[in-house]
């Protein structure tokens, strides 16, 4: 078919929806607990990146904590996140890891190296990144592999006749009234189309584990209710990095980057970004 053939087709193509901004509350803004970080340091960069209707407030006890040690380092916020629920709803997985990759690219342009680590789904992301651009290093923590809650594994059917679960977050815990309006947006409900970006994501994480060779370091909880510690044993037999190690916490909950032992996280941490 020639040019001169195509031409007037095209003309009788549809509106090509995919340009259109997808509905989001005209006021929306992004809360101060949400706002992304950057600091440039030396050389060597590392890649913060945060979990599912999670927080950049959550890292930044880490993100100070490599900071100090000289470190160029980047905390994103994912599209979607921090801000409300419809926001949310309009963001997918694909939104989620364009926004990584492209942090990734960016430090990876400007620095010698770059390292990750990534919290549940952040986990996720990471090893995402590290099957398609193998990082210097990459540390996986709390990473949604092994997840608790059985009927997750059936959100692809579940979404369908519920899109929104009843979440388990209890506003009557909250003191902080900046985390009291983002739990009524995200943690009081579960939005069951977003779950489902989630675990595609964590399929492709899955389905390509063998092609990491970074340097990997597992941090993990026994006292983290949604991931299940086996998870090291699924990323050890996995990948197929040279140099593997984990730590196993005993009284985290699943945000261990801002619980009772961050402080052994951001030391264990900054010790595996200092080897070779």
């Amino acid at each position: 078919m020639t040019l001169q053939q195509v031409l007037p087709l095209l003309l009788y193509l549809p509106e090509d929806s995919t340009l259109k901004l997808p509905k989001i509350p005209w006021n929306t803004e992004i809360s101060p607990l949400g706002i992304p970080r950057f600091k440039e340091g030396g050389s060597e960069a590392v890649l913060l990146i945060h979990g599912f209707r999670g927080l950049t407030q959550e890292f930044y006890y880490l993100f100070d904590r490599i900071s100090e040690e000289g470190y160029t380092v980047s905390l994103p916020r994912l599209p979607g996140h921090g801000t409300n629920a419809a926001d949310f709803h309009a963001s997918n997985g694909s939104d989620w890891l364009r926004k990584v990759t492209d942090e990734y690219l960016l430090l990876k342009t400007t620095h010698d190296k770059v390292h990750i680590a990534g919290l549940s789904m952040g986990g996720l992301l990471t090893l995402i990144l590290a099957q398609e651009f193998t990082p210097d290093s990459i540390c996986l923590m709390a990473p949604a592999i092994s997840i608790r809650h059985k009927l997750i594994h059936h959100i692809h059917f579940l979404k369908y006749i519920k899109p929104y679960a009843n979440g388990e977050w209890d506003e009557e815990k909250e003191n902080d009234p900046l985390r009291k309006a983002l739990g009524r947006e995200y943690w009081a409900k579960t939005d069951t189309w977003k779950l489902a970006d989630m675990m595609k994501l964590r399929k492709r994480a899955l389905e390509n584990l063998s092609r990491v060779e970074s340097r990997t370091l597992t941090i993990v909880s026994e006292g983290d209710k949604t991931v299940a510690p086996d998870a090291v044993e699924i990323i050890s037999n996995g990948i197929s990095s040279k140099n593997i190690e984990h730590l196993i916490l005993e009284k985290s909950s699943h945000v261990l980057v801002n619980g009772c032992e961050k402080e052994e996280v951001a030391d264990r941490l900054i010790e595996w970004l200092k080897q070779e």
